[in-house]
């Protein structure tokens, strides 16, 4: 009897790489006065939505160093940033005195795994250990479990097929800040990137963001299909 073998998920450890503006806003206007940026309705368009973001680059330890790239607020990139360089500064917070107080229960943090994706949103499990020996899960969003492994000072893992996505493999074709552009861009904005690679024929660019827009179509579908199991279970 011939069985197919299903493929087991491989988990790969994470770190936190960089901590940066979405924007910068000095780039972002160039040597146009201030009236004129007012007149610029797609300039006014990205400071009113990337004003206030950071991007949230995590980097494989190993080789070959795949990455992922998320977008957080102010508040977490400060609270992100604390964990990672003085985890005792974050006392105050919710992430710091959950690890606390586990602790003074007898529960150790062991690690944390983002396994899968729901809507989009990626999901981490938080391995809890008693003194007894036995073992706990706590789920989490990405950004609560990773501030959690910065501050319990345990390895982060993400399953490999979220590197596998085309935008992961950046580094291998562009330089870095074409890369976040594109994963920060607006379809619209993506589309007039492709023109712009075409005229300039800048063909491994246009590739890219082939990739970026097919990845982004797919996930939508996704997006759909898990919205469509939703209303056919409520229906049941």
């Amino acid at each position: 009897m011939n069985l197919k073998m299903e493929k087991k998920d491989e988990f790969v450890e994470m770190r936190v790489r960089t901590i940066d503006e979405a924007m910068k806003v000095d780039e972002l206007i160039g040597h146009l006065t201030f009236n004129q940026v007012l007149d610029d309705e797609e300039k006014m368009d990205i400071m009113m939505l990337d004003g206030q973001n950071f991007k949230l680059l995590l980097e494989e330890v190993n080789e070959p160093h795949r990455m992922m790239l998320g977008v957080i607020n102010p508040d977490e990139a400060d609270l992100l940033y604390t964990a990672v360089n003085d985890p005792e500064g974050a006392d105050a917070t919710l992430p710091y005195q959950t690890v606390h107080i586990l602790k003074e229960l007898g529960v150790t943090v062991e690690k944390v795994v983002v396994k899968d994706k729901v809507k989009l949103l990626h999901r981490a499990i938080v391995t809890l250990r008693k003194e007894d020996g036995s073992v706990m899960e706590m789920q989490l969003t990405l950004f609560d479990a990773l501030v959690v492994s910065q501050i319990a000072r345990v390895p982060f893992y993400v399953n490999a097929k979220f590197l596998e996505d085309p935008r992961s493999g950046f580094t291998k074709s562009v330089p870095n800040t074409k890369a976040l552009l594109l994963r920060l861009m607006p379809l619209k904005g993506l589309e007039r990137e492709m023109e712009d690679a075409i005229r300039h024929e800048d063909y491994e660019y246009a590739e890219l963001i082939k990739q970026e827009m097919a990845t982004r179509n797919k996930e939508e579908e996704e997006d759909e299909d898990y919205e469509d199991f939703e209303d056919l279970e409520k229906k049941l």
